[in-house]
């Protein structure tokens, strides 16, 4: 399968929105301790909440930032379209280099960081991601994408004596797993949205060194080939935003795999002994993104060229199926709409967005808030509108319309209430209700589907608007049969209720002492109190949230997904997804596509384990198994497992426990990362094994297969290797003292080797080795294992 950004699949944010969670973010004070960035211990106090997902970035800056003494009171930089003043602003001056930082907030786009920057020796301000939320996918086996609104504001040439660029950029790690014996590498992929200098500059991928780990996509394709030529191909990659003071959003979308495939495009060209590995998405990973304006004087002491990047309806989502694959084939990259933001968010149901009346707007409804919005209201004013309900109900108010207003319905299921005066056109299928309580109607045309529909007097209308079986009213019930494609909206107020589903769907808020039995394509849950008696198949999406007693559900099939919250669950899968978060435990058997289990204490699970799968604080009776190369488990907090896989991976991680039995690689082989707890390996069956050990303590039993340990030095990690001989598998050290292969203490007890390194903390025993004793060598048969592995290292050998 190749890349598509706009394949439609279920997918999750990998970072929390900051247009959401706000601007107390850590900022970082200009010092690194090593190769680690140091931050201010203190955070803004804006708002109630934290965001750990991000952080603000400067570098070679004239000034930090201190997050704690903002400018609350700041006038000169006020914007109507952002509601007004900022809300907190902060500044650096020095000569002139300048940098600064705006935070807005506003009911249409949340919050809105706007990041200024002049002058400087590469000097930048960035809005810089932090810590990736747990349990979602990172690899570009993934579908990875990067969205938001962004426009160019505050421009002062001041004479383009230096030089001023702004741009998206991510990092991309290959091979950190040590899943290949290649080196390691790191690419700082820029997407450089504008730039005085003029846009052929900002598209010309200018300042792209694989060497260095630099890379910047382009409508250039760039690329080094083996030689060391460089050559370049026009193709049409990327979009970019104008560089002036711009009155609206534009939307900027790039899809990250694409990206990825123009990079690994270069590096197969320059070094096609790579080639192959390369091109496994699984070992490629997305660990950062940076966005940002960055200023360049280069000694000029004139003022310098000032601008100022805006951004909000930041979003960067993971889809939940691994099935992307490398793609040679020239993609689009970036795209950039040519006017306002499409998607228009609200905070609740008491919001009123207001179309503005200068131009046709098209727009999505949606939420900062998910599903606890259920209805929107809507002004529009005197232009042809189009509004997309995207699932949401809304009030629709055509008192100033002049022309018509067309309402697109998503799922097919939204109400509408329609008041004042004007012309409405309902495009698509469309089975909710329709409330007309317009004065003046005016025409009132429906082009598909059919509706319930309550009018008032005194208008024209020319709808079909025949009953269907659907209703979306709130009936009190006791027994209620849902047929086949209908959708019923319940809020029972009756002491008990039963409900039969023959394939429908279902929303039920709240009910006490609720019997739900049956199938469902989709159902929607909450508040449900007193003795659930929940038996039920799902074939499509279902949420299930602060349920009494314990839901029994079957996940019919691969498409089925549920999602759990503050609830106990029962599930049997056929290849379905689960995602239970919150309290409760959750009960799990039969055949999973992707699992992530976010804490319980009473946990029983015995799955099979198609693709990714997380358990975070989750602990109890706990099996799985990995089915093949694309099942990907990560275990997280204190917990003891039971783990059966020849092929897939296995990460261990903050104190997490487990014991693997090998099974027969069929496919890539299994590799397990042990960076916590304990984890207990047997080489029972013929198993590929590649063990990476950062932490905890390893007990490896080498026997059938091959099995691969890699053991880093410079941690605590304690290691004892049990059955080892070079003919079933190879042990490497990994990040040697200082005095490399010279500094490793072996000794000898019992017929057992010990083995340690000068000035670090890792011990390995190997033990039953009898007479024979423990040979380090740097390079073996041409292969340097300090370059393959990117630490001073070595690999061990008997010799009897």
């Amino acid at each position: 399968m190749s890349n598509n950004a706009s394949t439609s699949s279920p997918s999750e944010l990998l970072y929390d929105d900051p247009s959401i969670s706000g601007p107390d973010m850590a900022f970082n004070n200009g010092q690194v301790d090593g190769y680690t960035e140091e931050f201010d211990s203190s955070l803004p106090n804006l708002t109630s909440n934290t965001d750990p997902d991000w952080d603000i970035t400067q570098w070679t800056a004239p000034g930090y930032f201190d997050p704690t003494n903002p400018d609350t009171n700041d006038t000169a930089d006020s914007d109507p379209l952002l509601n007004g003043d900022p809300i907190a602003k902060w500044s650096a001056v020095s000569g002139n280099v300048s940098s600064g930082l705006a935070v807005y907030k506003s009911s249409q786009y949340g919050y809105t960081y706007a990041l200024t920057q002049a002058g400087g020796s590469n000097t930048d301000v960035f809005l810089q991601t932090k810590e990736q939320n747990a349990g979602v996918a990172n690899t570009f086996d993934h579908q990875l994408t990067f969205s938001a609104n962004e426009r160019i504001t505050n421009v002062e040439p001041n004479g383009d004596n230096t030089t001023w660029f702004c741009y998206n950029a991510f990092t991309f790690a290959f091979n950190l797993s040590g899943k290949y014996s290649v080196p390691a590498a790191s690419y700082f992929a820029q997407d450089v949205m504008a730039d005085n200098r003029g846009q052929e500059t900002a598209d010309s991928g200018n300042g792209t060194s694989l060497s260095t780990g630099v890379f910047n996509v382009s409508n250039n394709d760039t690329y080094q080939d083996t030689s060391g030529a460089w050559h370049i191909d026009a193709i049409d990659a990327v979009d970019s935003l104008p560089l002036e003071d711009d009155t609206s959003f534009h939307q900027v979308t790039i899809n990250l795999n694409a990206m990825l495939d123009s990079l690994i495009s270069a590096l197969s060209l320059k070094y096609p002994q790579y080639a192959t590995y390369y091109q496994d998405l699984s070992d490629w990973t997305l660990t950062g993104s940076y966005i940002g304006p960055e200023g360049v004087s280069s000694g000029s002491t004139d003022p310098s060229y000032s601008a100022t990047m805006e951004v909000n309806d930041i979003k960067i989502t993971s889809g939940d199926s691994a099935d992307q694959s490398y793609s040679a084939a020239n993609q689009k990259i970036v795209q950039v709409s040519d006017g306002q933001a499409s998607t228009i968010k609200v905070y609740n149901e008491s919001s009123v967005i207001h179309l503005p009346s200068d131009g046709s707007s098209d727009i999505i409804l949606s939420s900062y808030s998910g599903s606890g919005v259920k209805t929107i209201t809507v002004d529009a004013e005197r232009t042809d509108d189009t509004i997309n309900l995207n699932g949401y109900n809304a009030i629709i108010d055509l008192s100033n319309i002049n022309g018509y207003l067309t309402i697109t319905p998503s799922s097919g299921y939204e109400n509408i209430t329609l008041n004042g005066t004007g012309a409405v056109n309902i495009s698509g299928s469309f089975n909710g209700s329709i409330t007309d309580n317009r004065t003046d109607k005016g025409d009132f045309v429906q082009s598909g589907g059919t509706a319930n529909s309550s009018t008032g007097t005194d208008g024209n209308s020319t709808s079909s608007t025949s009953s269907s079986s659907n209703t979306s009213s709130t009936p009190t019930v006791t027994d209620i049969t849902i047929q086949r494609d209908v959708t019923q909206y319940l809020s029972p107020t009756t002491d008990s209720s039963t409900i039969l589903s023959l394939d429908g769907g279902l929303n039920l808020d709240g009910g006490k002492n609720v019997t739900m039995v049956g199938s469902y394509k989709y159902f929607n849950l909450f508040g449900l109190t007193g003795d659930t008696q929940i038996a039920s198949a799902l074939s499509g999406t279902g949420t299930i949230a602060e349920a009494s007693g314990t839901p029994g559900i079957t996940l019919s099939s691969s498409y089925a997904s549920l999602n759990v919250n503050d609830s106990n669950i029962s599930v049997f899968s056929y290849g379905g997804e689960l995602t239970h978060t919150g309290t409760g435990n959750t009960t799990a058997y039969g055949d999973m596509g992707q699992m992530y289990i976010y804490g319980g204490t009473d946990n029983n699970i015995g799955v099979s384990l198609a693709g990714v799968g997380a358990l975070y604080d989750a602990t109890g009776n706990i099996g799985v198994s990995l089915e093949d190369s694309a099942s990907n488990l990560t275990l997280d907090g204190p917990s003891y497992d039971y783990i059966t896989a020849g092929d897939g991976s296995v990460t261990f991680n903050n104190g997490a426990s487990g014991n693997i039995t090998a099974a027969q690689t069929h496919s890539t082989g299994l590799y397990v990362n042990a960076n916590g707890g304990q984890v207990d390996y047997q080489a029972t069956s013929d198993t590929n094994a590649t063990i990476t050990i950062g932490g905890g303590q390893a007990n490896l039993t080498y026997d059938q297969g091959y099995t691969a340990s890699v053991l880093d030095m410079s941690s605590e990690a304690v290691e004892t290797i049990k059955g080892f001989d070079p003919a079933n598998g190879e042990i490497v050290l990994t990040h040697l003292g200082s005095e490399g292969i010279g500094g490793l203490s072996i000794s000898y007890e019992n017929g057992d080797a010990l083995i340690s390194s000068a000035g670090q903390a890792a011990r390995l025993e190997i033990t039953g080795i009898g007479s024979s004793r423990v040979e380090a060598f740097s390079s073996l048969g041409g292969q340097d294992f300090s370059t393959t592995y990117g630490s001073t290292s070595a690999i061990l050998a008997l010799a009897k």
